[in-house]
């Protein structure tokens, strides 16, 4: 009995040795298996927030395009307006006053009006009805003001009413003489200077 007993016993430790090692070695699985999954997990954690951030930047590049289109379409509203009262509005002339020469300053408006009467029908403006506005280039308002009033003066009917900077876009003047639009004058010296006589001339 006793050898028997002895020999259940030891059978018992090796199964028992036995069952510890597999089951160990499933607990290791486990383990393993459970590392590899919170290292997807990890992972599909980092690409849905990559994810969320390019649907965050798509989201607000959406929304500014969508602003920006909504501001080009009130702009376009607004040059629609704009084109459609420049084109139901009266046709407003200009008469270029200065001659084609550099001259300092910047372009000026000056409005002047003039009223036929008996004394004036002699100006030879007899077809001038109503308000003239004329661009000439000057340093300024003073200067504008007298030149007008020297080229139209009031005892002949004429009146100046306003004076304003220039209100057409794109005109300017440049500082520097060579890269103005305006032809340059001849020099004093040239200008005063006989003209050359032809070869063989007499």
């Amino acid at each position: 009995m006793t050898g028997m007993m002895l020999y259940l016993s030891l059978g018992l430790m090796v199964l028992t040795v036995l069952s510890n090692r597999y089951w160990r070695r499933q607990l290791e699985g486990l383990r393993q298996g459970q590392l590899r999954i919170r290292e997807k997990m990890e992972e599909v954690g980092k690409d849905v927030e990559d994810i969320a951030t390019a649907y965050s930047q798509v989201t607000q590049k959406h929304a500014e395009a969508e602003k920006r289109a909504q501001k080009a379409e009130q702009d376009m509203q607004a040059a629609l307006n704009e084109l459609e009262a420049r084109q139901t509005a009266p046709v407003v002339r200009y008469h270029v006053f200065d001659r084609s020469e550099p001259r300092p300053g910047r372009f000026w408006e000056a409005a002047v009006r003039h009223v036929p009467s008996d004394a004036t029908v002699m100006t030879g403006q007899r077809g001038w009805l109503g308000i003239r506005r004329c661009l000439l280039t000057a340093e300024t308002e003073r200067e504008v003001r007298e030149r007008v009033s020297a080229r139209y003066p009031r005892k002949a009917g004429f009146q100046v009413l306003e004076v304003v900077p220039c209100r057409v876009a794109g005109l300017s003047v440049n500082r520097i003489p060579e890269l103005s639009t305006f032809r340059r004058s001849a020099p004093p010296e040239e200008a005063a200077r006989p003209p050359r006589r032809a070869a063989g001339g007499r």
